[in-house]
């Protein structure tokens, strides 16, 4: 390159001589100021150059960019210079970076970085090829400099001095030098003089840096070498704590500005950050990213299992344009990502990144951090596996305890509940409800039976249960009446160990026992107000808290309620909540009286016989029909369950294989208000009829006390249902 200003004279590194742009012609142009070199002023310069230099080797690590930093404030108080630095290219060489700077008082300081394509592209051009580039006035640089020339008349700069610098065979650094206030010849003994300072600056800060990274290394192998022996045996509750720690030391040895743990979700569509370490001040980052948005790039080549690593956003490939820019909101300048597999695929990755600066990055890092991400991958999967035996375990545990408790309440059960469990019955009366426990059972409705006591309401809900999808789980019975109003509570929800006096152990309740199945709530007026509403938050929400606990547990239990009582009436009496009333009353089948289906009586009297009679090792062969009618024409209030304990009284007092029955006083049904007719006639009849011995015809019988012919008071009992039809003859099975 040549022109009337500047000429170039090359030569070759190696034969000891460098290639420069330096000023033609011995004589300085009007209005410049000449800052001489003189002899002595230059062995000034070597002495303090030599002493300094000698002192960069031998100072510490710690100490070392002070020592440079003293170095090159001396530089410039020496030569006075406006400024002086030691820059380094970046990794593309697209531009450079100050790392060390001095400057006077009243100047400003260089750029921290600058792009040679943007700002100095003829500058940069020139150092790349090697050329030192100088020159005492702006206006001696050539016509292709034109952007170099108006960038360096906005800094300020008269005259300028950058001497390239070679590391392995390729420039990585420059000398650079600038005058503000005065113009300045070049002359080649200081030329060569702060081209050895430069030189020797960065063989000194290469070998710094092998040194400390040599000794962090050391360090971090020294570290991995004792982790991986500490999280072979390390409790699963420290782990996340360890990895933070670990992460955090990592930072410091290589001077990173966060490091982290990443995992990647199920479907890989997202990272979320499990374990992270910042420095002091750093901004925080988002705890989970879609990476299959803001990183599509390197997602894809994470997955694949390759490393990610750059020391500028600038290396980064056009198809990476998304990530770049995300990196860039992030505040990410350098970065690197190695990726940990798990069972054949990349479930984990560590990330290190500077935030602050560019950085290079070192490669001998990529198989050390993968080793400490294999680590940490292995913990975390170990420490997995074992929250997932334990909950195992303790779901086994709690399977255990549910089974312990239905086979020690169905163990109770056994010896309350009737052997004979059929529902036994042909009337029109029974049929109806019947159907409407068909209809319902499948479905996962609650349940209201009605009915006078004894109407076998438990029989329905155990016939409801046994129809339903529920049929392979547990039907849970509660009576709510028998239960002390103390004990409800902790009987339907359980209680924690201490939750009262007396309380022992821990015990799960009727709701948490009947998880999946049904439970059977005898008795529901008898409840609590108190107790009610709490029975309320298990109907809308399916959840509770057992007594002496915060813990909320869930259960999915279908609910069947029964009552003897007119629920509607307690409403109103302010005895029963309206808001469970209508949450229990969703589905109503009433069980109807003994009384309303007399039909039945023969076959139920004859199912008792046949049970019991066994039991007590009775044989009954016969009843007869004067006693068969006894049974149908009796009110019994305490319907089915009164008949049974009758036929057991006959069956304990007979000493033949014929039954003799005794019917209690208490036949006599009474119904408020007023009678109908039709309910007079049967009242009439029966009481005739139990005066008579139940006799119908002959002296003294039922027909010649009420004044009729037997055969048309036979047949006023067939039509009013006090005979069954199916009985006419032979009162025999």
């Amino acid at each position: 390159m040549r022109n009337s200003a500047l000429r170039i004279k090359e030569s070759t590194p190696a034969a000891g001589k460098f290639p420069f742009l330096v000023r033609n012609g011995e004589s300085v142009p009007e209005g410049t100021v000449t800052i001489a070199t003189h002899t002595n002023e230059l062995l000034e310069l070597e002495r303090l150059i030599s002493v300094s230099l000698a002192s960069i080797y031998r100072v510490s690590a710690d100490r070392f960019e002070g020592e440079i930093a003293a170095l090159l404030r001396q530089i410039l108080d020496s030569c006075r210079f406006d400024r002086c630095a030691l820059m380094a290219l970046t990794p593309d060489k697209s531009g450079a970076r100050a790392l060390y700077v001095s400057h006077g008082e009243t100047v400003a300081a260089i750029p921290d970085s600058f792009a040679f394509r943007d700002m100095l592209p003829w500058t940069g051009e020139n150092l790349l090829k090697g050329n030192i580039v100088c020159f005492s006035s702006v206006t001696e640089l050539p016509p292709r400099a034109a952007d170099d020339r108006r960038h360096y008349e906005e800094l300020g700069v008269t005259s300028s001095l950058a001497i390239p610098i070679y590391i392995g065979g390729a420039v990585e650094f420059f000398f650079l030098a600038c005058q503000l206030r005065a113009r300045r010849v070049w002359h080649k003994e200081i030329i060569s003089m702060l081209r050895l300072v430069g030189e020797v600056i960065v063989n000194a800060l290469s070998h710094c840096r092998d040194n400390r990274e040599m000794n962090a290394r050391q360090r971090f192998e020294d570290f991995v070498s004792d982790l991986s022996v500490k999280f072979i045996n390390i409790p699963a509750g420290e782990i996340d704590r360890e990895i933070t720690a670990a992460l955090e030391k990592v930072r410091e040895l290589f001077r990173f500005d966060r490091t982290g743990l990443m995992a990647f979700s199920a479907d890989k569509r997202e990272v979320i950050i499990t374990h992270i370490s910042n420095v002091k001040g750093a901004a925080p980052v988002p705890s989970k990213t879609d990476v299959s948005v803001v990183f599509p790039w390197a997602k894809e080549k994470l997955l694949r299992g390759e490393i990610i690593s750059f020391t500028s956003l600038d290396e980064l490939p056009e198809e990476a344009a998304v990530d770049r820019r995300s990196w860039q909101a992030f505040g990410i300048k350098s970065h690197l990502s190695v990726p940990i597999h798990v069972g054949g695929s990349v479930e984990y990755f560590v990330a290190a990144s500077h935030v602050n600066a560019s950085h290079p990055i070192d490669k001998g890092l990529f198989s050390r951090l993968r080793l400490l991400g294999e680590i940490f991958a292995n913990a975390l999967v170990r420490c997995r596996v074992e929250a997932e035996q334990n909950e195992s375990l303790a779901e086994i545990q709690r399977l255990k305890e549910k089974l312990q408790s239905e086979a020690d309440y169905l163990e109770s059960e056994i010896s309350c509940r009737l052997s004979h469990e059929e529902i036994i019955g042909q009337s029109e009366a029974l049929a109806r409800s019947l159907v409407l426990t068909e209809q319902v059972a499948p479905t996962d409705s609650t349940v209201l039976i009605c009915g006078e006591t004894g109407t076998g309401k438990e029989l329905i809900a155990r016939e409801i249960h046994k129809l339903s999808q529920r049929r392979n789980k547990i039907l849970v019975k509660v009576n709510c009446a028998s239960l002390p109003a103390a004990l409800v509570e902790s009987e339907l929800f359980g209680r924690e160990k201490g939750a009262y006096t007396g309380a022992l152990t821990r015990q799960a309740g009727r709701f948490e026992l009947a998880d999946g199945g049904t439970i059977f709530l005898d008795e529901i007026a008898e409840m609590s107000l108190e107790l009610q509403a709490k029975l309320l938050r298990v109907l809308q929400e399916g959840e509770f808290e057992r007594l002496g606990s915060t813990k909320t547990i869930r259960v999915d239990v279908r609910v069947i309620a029964a009552t003897n009582r007119n629920l509607a009436d307690e409403v109103r009496k302010g005895m029963f909540r309206e808001d469970l009333f209508y949450r229990l009353n969703v589905f109503q089948i009433v069980v109807p009286p003994l009384r309303e289906r007399v039909e039945d009586i023969p076959l139920l009297a004859w199912a008792f016989v046949n049970e019991l009679g066994e039991k007590m090792g009775k044989k009954i062969n016969r009843i007869s029909k004067q006693e068969m009618l006894a049974l149908q024409c009796h009110s019994w209030p305490g319907n089915v369950r009164e008949l049974r304990n009758v036929i057991e009284h006959a069956i304990i007092l007979s000493t033949s294989d014929k039954l003799q029955v005794r019917l209690p006083e208490n036949g006599r049904h009474e119904t408020p208000g007023i009678l109908t007719l039709e309910e007079q006639e049967i009242r009439h009849i029966q009481e005739a009829l139990r005066l008579t011995g139940w006799r119908i015809k002959g002296e003294g019988g039922a027909a010649r006390l009420l004044g009729i012919n037997p055969s048309t008071l036979y047949s006023r009992m067939q039509k009013l249902g006090i005979i069954n039809r199916h009985l006419k003859d032979e009162m025999s099975p």
